[in-house]
């Protein structure tokens, strides 16, 4: 009896995996491209069959950039960094136009430029900073 017990709970447990289905829209990571020695270079982020985000990796595992994708192009906020893991810049994207806030930074996390694009055209004041901080010019557009 014991053993047509262990048969059935074998059987049915067999059957309820191979009925289990994983979510098709469950987010999900596919790394796209490798370095030499192995290590992620480019990974997408998908959402059902839709990349919704790409992040992209310095040869030494750092974090470079990432951002979310509309149609494959940058949408959205997308954040780049120096190998080191500081800041380098901060960018606006419109379906892969340059809109909205621009900002990048000195290697010792200091502002380096701040600005404001219109789709793709600059617009306002432009200030550019120099490592210590300093404010070196200001272009209004």
């Amino acid at each position: 009896m014991s053993l047509r017990l262990s048969i059935l709970c074998l059987t049915l447990g067999v059957l309820a995996s191979s009925c289990a289905t994983s979510d098709p829209n469950a987010p999900r990571q596919e790394v796209q491209s490798t370095w030499p020695d192995g290590d992620p270079r480019v990974v997408l982020g998908f959402r059902g069959d839709t990349v919704h985000e790409q992040l992209e990796y310095h040869e030494t595992g750092q974090l470079m950039s990432r951002g979310q994708l509309l149609n494959g192009q940058r949408h959205g906020v997308w954040n780049s960094y120096y190998d080191s893991g500081m800041p380098w810049s901060q960018v606006s994207y419109d379906a892969g136009t340059e809109h909205g806030t621009y900002r990048t930074y000195h290697p010792n996390g200091e502002p380096a430029i701040e600005g404001t694009f219109d789709h793709g055209t600059r617009i306002g004041t432009w200030s550019f900073y120099g490592e210590d901080g300093s404010v070196l010019k200001r272009e209004t557009r």
